[in-house]
């Protein structure tokens, strides 16, 4: 999996390019999910353009867009080697996977081997709990239950981090319990296995009950498994 802080196609990089040689390394298909946009501004099409115009450069030409979710089937991942999960709300993409069954699907593509890429909304979700999103997204879909997909070792994920949200994520903590991982715009976690490394420009940041604690990039967080 990769998780994205937030950030355009400069502040990634990175994590792009890692990203494009874990989906070219098996059949090189990918699946485009900007679900948790209302499809409006910006419209799907120029979502999927963009994401052509970063992942083409990089040798990713065969991308399929799916614009809902609803009438998903299972086993219908089986024919793609990688998934990106876009930004947008995050309330709206937890409703959305949860109520196709989704969520489950994800999970069992990424025990099988499937790569995973998740950028802002994305990569909040694929944490413990969405709740880090509250100070920027609005929860229009009425959701109580805020646990996400935890695929991240038992952490919640915070994106577009500033050092100005220390207090709201250090409340965070004390109020759920639950070990944060925060990434600015220009960095994100590699997690491949029982490792869990942050990647891209900047380092993240690992906030705990103990406090918060600087991670390097390709510094160990800690075992995924």
């Amino acid at each position: 999996m990769m998780l994205a802080g937030g950030g355009d196609e400069r502040d990634s990089r990175i994590l792009d390019e890692t990203f494009a040689c874990w989906t070219l390394s098996e059949e090189g298909k990918m699946l485009f999910l900007p679900v948790a946009l209302d499809g409006q501004e910006p419209t799907y099409e120029a979502c999927l353009r963009w994401v052509e115009s970063v992942f083409g450069p990089l040798g990713v030409s065969d991308i399929e867009m799916w614009t809902e979710l609803g009438g998903f089937h299972r086993g219908r991942l089986s024919g793609f080697s990688s998934v990106y999960l876009s930004g947008g709300n995050t309330f709206r993409l937890l409703a959305l996977v949860r109520a196709s069954g989704f969520d489950r699907e994800l999970g069992d593509f990424i025990r099988r081997g499937g790569c995973v890429y998740g950028g802002s909304a994305g990569a909040i979700l694929l944490g413990k709990d969405i709740g880090t999103c509250a100070h920027m997204d609005a929860n229009e879909v009425g959701l109580a239950d805020t646990s996400g997909l935890d695929l991240v070792a038992g952490h919640a994920v915070w994106c577009h981090y500033q050092p100005d949200n220390d207090v709201l994520i250090s409340d965070y903590v004390a109020e759920r319990g639950i070990p944060v991982l925060a990434f600015s715009e220009r960095s994100g976690l590699r997690v491949e296995g029982a490792r869990m490394v942050p990647w891209g420009e900047e380092p993240a940041f690992r906030f705990s009950l103990e406090g918060k604690a600087r991670v390097r990039v390709g510094d160990l967080v800690l075992s995924a498994s």
